[in-house]
């Protein structure tokens, strides 16, 4: 391994690499810096252990641009969201190769794949009202909008969409078919990420707001009678858990709080008393799980203005390695 990421560092940037099998790769994607335009995609060979960074502006000769939210595969295209500019890329999914762009969200940053034909995005604004996008896959159009405000992460059960609504205290219910809300459920403040359960039960973790509007909380909520049937409530409004995520068996939950790692299994009666994965040197910033490996994948963001560090670990917490990515490694994209 440390010979390959050794051997990363001196791959030439002009040169794009030879990809192999893209379904084996696991894509980081660096936020950059607003308006600089130096967001970017690392990716990472799980079979070499090779790390490309840069790896679309390689490819295309042309950067994506800045503050890059998250990547999602889909129907062999992966499509990238970006908020400077507003655009969705839409490439190759197994040469990164830009096919389209996407314009007129206004600030996307997360997609949820509908059916082969239809997919949502979700748009951020700090105030104000924004809108949920709905895409034609087939045309790369948006063909409607739901208004909704700042949303974020979604998720799908019994064709019926979730999805967090920041600076509130919103889950809205969307009919997938229809396009048309069906209810707006009352959660705890700032619903930052979902995720689904083995039982598809739906878990949603709220941060309480960057002011304290609220102490933050992870539900539980029953996505048949759209009831709340467990809530979880952290012991602190200065806590700001983050980057709800979950294992292949979608029986283990993780989380970021206070820049460490947190876990719990969905039987558990409380929120655990102690981190899962600290660190002296890194303070940890994304956090993501492998469905494949069920490593978990967390960065550090260093300073906000240099390169960012990724480090994983296997699922009983044993660190593996750490390599160096972009500005501000955020998200990742497991393929």
């Amino acid at each position: 391994m440390l010979a390959s990421l050794l051997f990363s560092a001196c791959l030439d940037d002009d040169n794009p690499p030879i990809w192999g099998d893209l379904g084996n790769h696991i894509f980081v994607l660096n936020e950059g810096n607003g308006g600089a335009s130096n967001g970017s995609l690392t990716a990472v060979s799980r079979e070499t252990g090779l790390v490309w960074n840069n790896i679309f502006e390689s490819v295309n000769n042309f950067k994506l641009g800045g503050v890059v939210q998250s990547m999602t595969v889909h129907n062999d295209k992966a499509y990238i969201l970006i908020n400077n500019p507003e655009k969705i890329e839409v490439v190759d999914a197994t040469t990164l190769e830009s096919l389209a762009t996407i314009d007129g969200s206004p600030s996307p940053s997360h997609f949820l794949p509908i059916n082969n034909d239809k997919a949502y995005v979700t748009n951020f604004t700090d105030g104000g009202s924004t809108t949920l996008d709905i895409i034609n896959l087939n045309t790369n159009e948006i063909t409607k909008t739901i208004s909704t405000g700042w949303g974020e992460q979604m998720v799908m059960v019994d064709g019926k969409v979730f999805v967090g609504i920041m600076n509130s205290y919103d889950l809205m219910v969307i009919d997938a078919v229809t396009d048309e809300v069906l209810e707006t459920l009352s959660v705890s403040y700032a619903p930052n990420s979902l995720q689904v359960d083995k039982n598809e039960k739906i878990w949603v973790l709220s941060d309480g707001g960057n002011y304290g509007e609220d102490i933050p909380a992870l539900r539980r909520i029953n996505p048949t009678t759209l009831e709340t049937e467990r809530v979880f409530t952290f012991s602190s409004m200065n806590t700001y858990p983050k980057r709800l995520a979950i294992n292949a068996a979608a029986d283990q939950l993780y989380f970021l709080e206070n820049g460490k790692v947190w876990t719990m299994n969905i039987s558990d009666t409380t929120l655990p008393s102690s981190p899962y994965i600290t660190s002296d040197m890194y303070l940890f910033y994304g956090l993501g799980i492998d469905p494949v490996t069920n490593y978990i994948y967390t960065t550090d963001a260093v300073d906000y203005q240099s390169e960012g560090s990724v480090l994983y670990y296997r699922p009983d917490a044993t660190p593996i390695d750490v390599f160096e990515a972009g500005i501000i490694p955020s998200n990742f994209c497991f393929n």
